[in-house]
Formats: structure tokens, sequence, C-alpha cells
């Protein structure tokens, strides 16, 4: 576009320098005070934070894990038509490495909110044994979600060994779905509980199953949830990896040194942050 519109030979080496050496100090610009603006949250509003890893790939270690984080006000979710949703305004936190330092991140922007209106924050998450023992250790009084979807796929499994048409998987699948919405965990196990076990197999699906509802139980309230209309799903993070990270980074035949995937997830979640004024004035000092 640089050649087309300004005359003016750009090479992909150019690119690189630029948007590397940007990432490099974009997110000491995020950091410094008053570039964020504080989360303030009024007497109905939620604070939904969400957080997942992928898989990116490196020239040194192969494919390695990024971790993503999203923040956002429940007033920033629109309608986009009767099914769908859209989120207007959301912060990215990414890191590739250690979920401590991660953590420490993510805490930036949580910390605050949560001091001043602990039960008007809420997490959505799958499983994950890392984000839960974080959130309880820090952030006790918030409430806690277990993603929906992520509970159907465990149930899902489960019946795969349980059942042997799939049209009765399927329609068992939608059963329990409806169930988990309006009486609960509770009402699930008993039903499942009288499907015939025979196999090994079967009996160890079903424990495996039992052990997850029970290490999630506290999470899985889906009925008081969506009385509250409270978002059960962390689709907003899957879908921003998609959207942040993997549409730039993930294209066919890209491999990334370390350094310069680090640099450019900064770049990433500081642009769909918002953050582009403060990229275009490193721009202007680059030049």
């Amino acid at each position: 576009m640089a050649e087309i519109l300004l005359g003016i030979q750009v090479s992909d080496s150019t690119i690189y320098r630029l948007t590397d050496g940007i990432g490099k100090e974009i997110q000491y610009v995020i950091d410094a005070p008053d570039t964020r603006e504080d989360i303030e949250l009024s007497k109905d509003e939620l604070l939904y934070v969400q957080v997942d890893g992928s898989m990116l790939l490196t020239r040194e270690q192969g494919w390695k894990e990024t971790k993503l984080g999203r923040v956002f006000k429940s007033s920033s979710i629109l309608p986009e038509n009767i099914d769908r949703q859209w989120i207007r305004k959301s912060e990215y936190v990414g890191h590739m490495g250690c979920h401590t330092e991660f953590e420490g991140l993510m805490s930036k922007l949580i910390d605050e909110p949560y001091r001043k209106n602990a039960e008007q924050i809420v997490f959505v998450g799958d499983g994950a044994r890392w984000q839960w023992s974080w959130v309880e250790s820090e952030y006790p009084k918030a409430v806690q979600i277990l993603d929906f979807y992520n509970a159907m796929e465990h149930l899902g499994k489960y019946l795969k060994v349980a059942i042997k048409k799939k049209d009765d998987i399927h329609k068992m699948m939608s059963k329990l779905g409806g169930m988990l919405k309006r009486k609960g965990i509770e009402t699930v196990e008993r039903y499942i509980k009288n499907i015939p076990r025979k196999t090994k197999n079967q009996i160890d699906e079903y424990t495996k199953l039992k052990t997850y509802i029970d290490n999630n139980r506290s999470k899985m309230n889906y009925p008081k949830y969506l009385l509250n209309n409270l978002l059960i799903g962390s689709g907003a993070i899957e879908s921003a990896h998609r959207t942040v990270l993997q549409k730039r980074m993930k294209q066919s035949g890209q491999r990334w040194s370390k350094t310069g995937l680090t640099n450019m997830i900064k770049l990433r979640t500081a642009s769909m942050s918002g953050y582009w004024n403060e990229i275009q004035t490193l721009i202007r000092k680059a030049a």
C-alpha cells in the first residue's frame, strides 16, 4: 500500500525491523503512568475476565503455548443479531512463558477494580487448574464460572462410551444441556448415574467425569448465573485468540523467533486494546 499510494518502496525486512522494534518498546509505553485509564464500574456493571492458551510455532522450540487474557465490561457487550453478540471494547494481555508471569500482567488490570468492587468481577474459564488456583488465591470474592461448553464437552466424552448410537448421544446431549441450565449439575448427576455401565472403559470414563464435576462443582451453578444474566461461555477469549494472535501469527509457513514472537504479541495486544495512538507516536519517533 505504501508503494501504491506513496511511491515508497518498503521491503519485508523493513516492516519486520519496524514492527519488532515497536513491539519491544510498546509495553513500556502501556505500563507508563496515565496511559491506561482506570477501570471504573458503575453499580450495575460487571467486569468479565477470561484467559486461555493456544499454540504458536517458534524456530527454537517448535510449538509453544501463548496465554491470552481478555478483560471487558458488561456494558461493552452489544447485540449483533438475534443469536450473536459483539464486544465493543476490551483490554488484552498476551504472554509466552510462565503462567505466573502472565498472572502478574493480568493483575495490573484487575487488582484495582477488584479492591473497589470485588463481587462485580466475573471469571469465566475452562477447567485448567492453574487458572482457578490463581483466581481462588487472588480473587476469592469474585464470581467464578466454569465454561458451560467445556462442561458439556466432558459430558459428551462419557456419553460416547456409555451410549452406542450417535443419534441417541445427540438427543441425550441436548437433554442434558437443557437440564444443566434449568435444574443444575446435581440433577444431571442423578440422571447419568442411572445410565448402565458394564465395561471397564465405561466405568473409567464415569469416574473421570465424577472427578471433573467434583473439582468444579462450585463453578457450575448455571441456573443462578443465567437468572442473573451472566455469561456462561468463554467464547470471547476463544475468538480473541483468532483475531488478536492467530490472524497475524499463525499464517501458512510462519515460524517465529521467540524474541520476534514476544514483540509481536505485545504489539498486537496493544493495538487491539485501543492504543494505536501510542503506537503511532513510537513509529514517528522511529522514523
